[in-house]
């Protein structure tokens, strides 16, 4: 029988073959696991239903959107011409009541159109009151 001399080392051998499909199938996880899109929204006060018996000096601020069309208080603007329009209002020094802008849209208002109208309205400082025909 051979004796084992004490210089003499075994070689312990680690399996690794699996660490390749491992690494494979965590890579994969946190892929499908991250969010990459940084989710963004408007912040809107929808005000009460309450009808105030107050009266109204100045018309509310209307804004309708037809299709491609943007109409405040009944004239086509655009984009720009909205926001420049709203900001003349100075919704920001008016109290709550006072910071109502009424929106109007057609079904076939695309999503895009409607966002960037809501979220000129909140950025002049505004309230949102969104208007829905009854049927």
């Amino acid at each position: 029988m051979r004796k084992r001399h004490p210089k003499e080392k075994r070689k312990a051998d680690v399996p690794v073959s699996a660490f390749a499909d491992i690494a494979f199938l965590l890579i994969i996880y946190f892929i499908l696991a991250t969010t990459l899109v940084q989710i963004s929204g408007v912040v809107t006060e929808i005000p009460s239903g309450e009808k105030a018996e107050t009266n109204e000096e100045e018309e509310t601020a209307t804004v309708q959107l037809k299709g491609e069309q943007i109409l405040y208080n009944d004239q086509q603007v655009s984009i720009k011409q909205l926001r420049n329009k709203l900001a003349a209002l100075n919704l920001h020094q008016k109290a709550d009541n006072d910071k109502v802008v009424l929106l109007e849209a057609t079904p076939d208002v695309a999503y895009q159109n409607y966002f960037d109208v809501m979220a000129s309205i909140s950025d002049a400082g505004g309230v949102t009151a969104i208007l829905q025909e009854e049927e």
